[in-house]
């Protein structure tokens, strides 16, 4: 006979197996939801158990490393880089658009199919 922690786990992971597997059928969207919900659960669970364990839980956080400060230096190259960036910008803007050429105008009638391509003139044909 099982005893009553096992029974217990094996219910319980019978019905992580249910749900896992009516989500997968439902698509991608329903499985992050039900994921979503898992850890949310997860981490009650967590915060209660280390209430529970003693007092209030607060996440360990690295301390935070000293800020350098800049000299005016490194400002003034920084915005150097800037302004040569900026100033290559708007040169490249100007060359494109100077090599921009006119459309040439309408042609005055469409293009005739006995006309060669070559510019030669075509040969005469025969009145019959």
């Amino acid at each position: 006979m099982t005893t009553a922690p096992d029974r217990a786990t094996a219910k319980k992971a019978l019905g992580i197996a249910r749900e896992t597997a009516t989500t997968l059928a439902k698509g991608p969207a329903a499985t992050g939801f039900v994921v979503t919900r898992k850890g949310v659960q997860v981490l009650r669970a967590r915060r209660a158990r280390a209430r529970e364990d003693g007092g209030v839980s607060t996440p360990v956080r690295a301390p935070r490393p000293a800020r350098r400060r800049r000299s005016g230096r490194s400002r003034v190259l920084r915005i150097g880089v800037l302004g040569l960036v900026a100033a290559a910008a708007a040169g490249a803007l100007a060359a494109a658009r100077s090599r921009r050429t006119e459309l040439p105008p309408p042609a005055a009638e469409p293009p005739r199919l006995d006309t060669p391509v070559n510019g030669s003139r075509p040969s005469p044909q025969p009145q019959a």
